[in-house]
């Protein structure tokens, strides 16, 4: 199921005139292996990402038009100029080095942001508004932004972006948007963001997501200027319900990296996490398996003969033996020195770096066993951010026994006689069949999809093959090369 030939890899842009776009700039594997190594080691403050109380999807919180002569209720205007006139929220920064900021709203964990944005002047085409997704009513850092240049057709014309406690930027991921905004002209912007998930929409159109957003659990909304003046209009906040796993229409496929990036980095790792991160993968795909003494570990085969410098059976090695074994020279001489990970170190980084798993719990496991993985993930607080999968029927039912809120996925290597049957059975969220599998009975895509089952597909690495599961309309697809899915959703618009 894995192919090693390396592909290329984004890199995260240091600062806020990032340089690297998400889906176009290309840089060799093990050159960003170079930064993500250091990355992996440095860490980042945990957040979390409670689920309000009282939630109501589809209630709109927000609702501004600015027909009055003052600013709204709720509404504070932090630093800058920010005035009501003719219909429109105006708010001036003199230069590039103030960004000024107006703050509303309350925390909602899964929200949809839309506003009218006009460029009345810029001070230049790099000078930017933005829409503020978790800031404090102070504006006291660390907060996030989804921001516009002016000149919006620029490589990082759209941005979603950190400003962090050290008062640095954090770019995470960027991105041209189809036309230019300019001065003088209305564009209709709207941000949706499932906890640590954002999709950019410009005019209509989804251009950006990211996976990275850090929450704070507490922090409002906000709208920003940098080195111009920008009129607002139409400001709607709109409680969502929790991501659903099906796609919606029009949105590319979800890019599921298998093992992490491991084409271009030693699978299972936490490099290889990183790395698909970074090439914008929607997910991370992994294997988990326990060590003698009970601790999961992430790892595929049942020994760990062929993916470290050790010998033996998983199952029959206690975790301080585990941890000892070099786990990447195998893959290269780059690699050597790294580790393993236990499931607690991947979640831990998903958690504080960003990012979305789909937990394979390979082979048979006892009813303890799932009970101590479904532990880790509670006390990761990362509930929501992950989907456990495995060909193990009873493991799935162990599963949703011990946390039903933890959506289930079921892999095959064929295809049951019905899909949908075993899937309402098993009260799965996703159904997961081989992509050969899948081709010999494409007709129960619909037939899932009636039933509100997506599928996430495995393991694909050929745009051919992204074609064909494109066009049926998968939900999902698993594969070696997620940077090179990456750039492949953004090419077909």
């Amino acid at each position: 199921m894995m192919t090693l030939n390396p592909p290329p890899v984004r890199g995260n842009t240091p600062a806020p005139a990032g340089r690297d776009t998400r889906r176009s700039r290309r840089t060799p594997v093990f050159v960003a292996a170079l930064l993500v190594a250091a990355a992996v080691g440095a860490g980042a403050a945990a957040t979390a990402e409670p689920a309000p109380a009282g939630a109501e999807p589809g209630r709109v919180h927000v609702s501004e038009n600015f027909d009055g002569s003052a600013l709204p209720a709720g509404w504070r205007a932090v630093d800058g100029t920010w005035r009501v006139q003719n219909g429109r929220l105006y708010g001036t920064s003199a230069s590039s080095s103030q960004n000024n900021k107006i703050t509303f709203g309350t925390y909602l964990a899964h929200f949809r942001f839309e506003a009218t944005v006009r460029f009345e002047s810029v001070t230049a085409s790099t000078r930017w508004a933005a829409l503020g997704l978790d800031v404090p009513a102070t504006g006291a850092t660390p907060w996030w932004i989804a921001t516009m240049r002016s000149g919006s057709t620029a490589a990082n014309g759209l941005e979603f972006a950190e400003r962090t406690t050290g008062d640095a930027w954090n770019v995470t991921e960027t991105a041209a948007a189809p036309t230019a905004a300019g001065t003088g002209r209305d564009v209709r912007v709207a941000i949706e963001v499932h906890g640590s998930q954002a999709r950019w929409s410009f005019d209509g159109r989804e251009i950006l997501r990211t996976s990275s957003l850090r929450r704070s659990g507490t922090a409002g909304q906000a709208l920003f200027v940098n080195g111009a003046t920008v009129s607002f209009d139409d400001v709607r906040i709109t409680e969502l319900a929790p991501s659903a796993l099906l796609r919606p229409p029009g949105s590319p496929v979800a890019v599921i990296a298998h093992r992490g990036a491991s084409a271009a980095a030693p699978e299972n790792t936490l490099v290889a996490q990183e790395i698909a991160r970074r090439g914008g993968a929607d997910w991370i795909e992994n294997d988990v398996q326990p060590s003698s003494d009970g601790v999961p570990f992430v790892l595929h085969d049942a020994t760990v003969d062929r993916t470290t410098d050790g010998t033996g059976a998983i199952r029959s090695l206690t975790s301080a033996r585990l941890k000892t074994l070099d786990a990447g020279s195998w893959f290269a001489p780059h690699y050597a020195g790294t580790r393993m990970p236990t499931l607690a170190e991947q979640l831990a980084d998903l958690r504080t770096r960003g990012g979305r798993l789909v937990l394979e719990i390979k082979g048979a496991h006892t009813r303890a066993e799932v009970s101590r993985i479904v532990a880790i993930v509670r006390e990761q607080q990362m509930t929501d951010r992950v989907l456990v999968q495995s060909f193990e029927v009873d493991v799935l039912r162990y599963t949703r026994e011990l946390a039903p809120e933890l959506p289930l996925g079921l892999l095959r290597s064929t295809l049951d006689a019905d899909p949908v049957a075993i899937s309402t059975e098993l009260g799965l969220a996703t159904y997961n069949p081989s992509s050969a599998a899948l081709l010999s009975r494409p007709a129960i895509v619909g037939d899932l999809h009636r039933a509100g089952i997506a599928l996430m597909v495995w393991t694909v690495d050929t745009p051919a093959g992204w074609r064909q599961l494109d066009d049926l309309g998968v939900d999902g697809i698993i594969t070696n090369r997620p940077a090179e899915l990456v750039g492949w959703n953004a090419a077909q618009g």
